[in-house]
């Protein structure tokens, strides 16, 4: 019988500015979104992927339509929301379709960074904090889970396309937000 290795886990090294600015989208207060929140609990979500093996990226998306990218290295693409129309609606609608999906989860008490194939979603809520553990293939999971992902590939390709956009137009995100 052949030896068979074990499958060691490798984690993604992050960066602290990654930390402190992932940490902080995970905190925001629901107070900054009162205007936005007549009809639900939910504020925002916020989804920790893996990318390549070398890359951990979060998508951070609240109700009212803004969406940013923060990477492991420290990078991020912020403020798409103030220019383009596209990605506010994306996010607003999945954002919405979160509350659907926190049925039956407890509040985590842990924020933990996925592994491997993993996304987790972090759904922010004035009631706390719910984690849905994703496989990262849109085409897994209950038709509810596929929904959802397929909701927030859809904001990551509008923000896709607007970082094209503003990389055509010569604009630099952060000196778009000073």
């Amino acid at each position: 019988m052949a030896n068979q290795t074990p499958n060691f886990v490798r984690r993604v090294p992050v960066s602290k500015p990654y930390l402190v600015t992932r940490n902080q989208a995970l905190h925001l207060s629901p107070s900054n979104f009162k205007q936005f929140m007549e009809n639900t609990d939910v504020y925002g979500v916020i989804v920790d992927m893996p990318m390549g093996g070398t890359v951990l990226t979060t998508l951070a998306c609240y109700v009212n339509g803004a969406a940013n990218l923060y990477f492991s290295n420290g990078n991020d693409y912020s403020g798409a929301a103030q220019r383009y129309p596209g990605v506010v609606q994306a996010a607003r609608v999945f954002v919405a379709n979160a509350a659907s999906m926190i049925e039956g989860l407890e509040p985590t008490r842990t924020l933990e960074l996925p592994i491997n194939n993993r996304h987790f979603a972090y759904i922010l809520t004035t009631h706390g904090i719910y984690r849905l553990d994703l496989d990262s293939q849109t085409n897994t999971g209950t038709p509810q889970e596929r929904v959802f992902k397929m909701l927030y590939h859809r904001v990551m390709g509008e923000l896709r396309g607007a970082q094209m956009k503003d990389q055509a137009n010569g604009i630099d995100p952060k000196a778009a937000l000073k």
